[in-house]
């Protein structure tokens, strides 16, 4: 099961994040650059960010059990790697924000990161309910096979 788990957060984790994404940058460009108008290529940046907004999450990997410390330490790592990414790319592209649309994204980008973290966690804990009712029932099912050959 952890296997399975370790598939498919990183797919879940990208969905989210290309969609909180989208609807990002939907919403700041209509806010502060509501005249821009973008081909079908802008398309490509939100998949493209999440990708790499997944891929930098390597950092939060671990094969034994973190502190919440250390997931905390390693979350704000994660979370600084993603908005040097996102900033350094426009940058990179010749695109310079005026200093509060840079704070602006900052914070945008760090409420993506966290609404990633709370869809993610939610679903876990969506999952271990389902787990622990079945378990329940499992058990049940065994007290009531022994009761019978009693």
């Amino acid at each position: 099961m952890k296997d399975n788990k370790d598939f498919l957060e990183p797919i879940m984790a990208f969905l989210v994040c290309t969609a909180c994404i989208t609807i990002l940058e939907g919403v700041v460009g209509m806010i502060l650059y509501p005249e821009q108008k973008f081909g079908y290529d802008a398309f490509l940046s939100p998949p493209l960010f999440g990708f790499c907004s997944v891929l930098l999450g390597i950092v939060t990997y671990s094969k034994k059990e973190l502190s919440v410390k250390q997931v905390l330490i390693r979350r704000g790592i994660h979370l600084l790697l993603i908005e040097g990414l996102i900033l350094g790319v426009n940058y990179v592209a010749g695109i310079i924000f005026e200093p509060l649309v840079f704070w602006m994204l900052v914070a945008a980008i760090a409420l993506v990161f966290v609404t990633v973290y709370v869809v993610l966690w939610l679903n876990d804990k969506r999952s271990a309910a389902m787990f622990n009712e079945q378990l329940k029932r499992y058990q049940q099912q065994i007290l009531e096979t022994e009761n019978r050959l009693d």
